[in-house]
């Protein structure tokens, strides 16, 4: 589908010929990044952005732990014999203050929402120091898969 804007504004006897619109460009893949002074930095892709911020290992690794127990939480939900409430998984991560360009990092996700793992969709949000603050929400999956590059990466390990 494309949309279409006039060339100039309209005017007294109307707006141009369709001849002369030209298509609005879609909007292309955004990178946001947070920089840090040293230290290896996490490549988030969400959907058609890539959110690039420090993150220390130790915090990985919660994160992994996390995502492993929710994934636990789909594996017992599809075993359920009955449907019943299951708990979220809620991670949040608060800056440290001294040289740490993230005042927070939350992620969310409820099994409740979504029939399987594969399915499912994780809440993120990254305020940095200086005031910027994103929230997107992105598949489950693709979140694992950059923790699990991050990690594997030499300089990290």
């Amino acid at each position: 589908m494309h949309l279409y804007t006039p060339l100039q504004k309209p005017c007294s006897i109307g707006f141009r010929p369709a001849s002369i619109l030209r298509p609005i460009r879609s909007v292309a893949s955004r990178r946001i990044h947070v920089s840090a002074a040293t230290g290896a930095s996490i490549d988030l892709h969400v959907n058609e952005t890539t959110i690039t911020f420090p993150l220390a290992e130790a915090q990985a690794k919660e994160i992994v732990a996390a995502i492993n127990s929710l994934l636990q939480t789909f594996a017992a939900k599809q075993a359920a014999e009955r449907p019943k409430r299951w708990q979220s998984m809620e991670y949040r991560y608060k800056g440290s203050g001294e040289g740490d360009p993230v005042a927070l990092l939350e992620l969310f996700c409820n099994p409740n929402a979504y029939s399987t793992a594969f399915d499912a969709r994780v809440l993120v949000t990254l305020k940095a120091v200086g005031g910027v603050s994103v929230t997107t929400e992105g598949r489950l999956s693709a979140f694992k898969a950059d923790i699990d590059n991050f990690l594997d990466q030499p300089s990290s390990g």
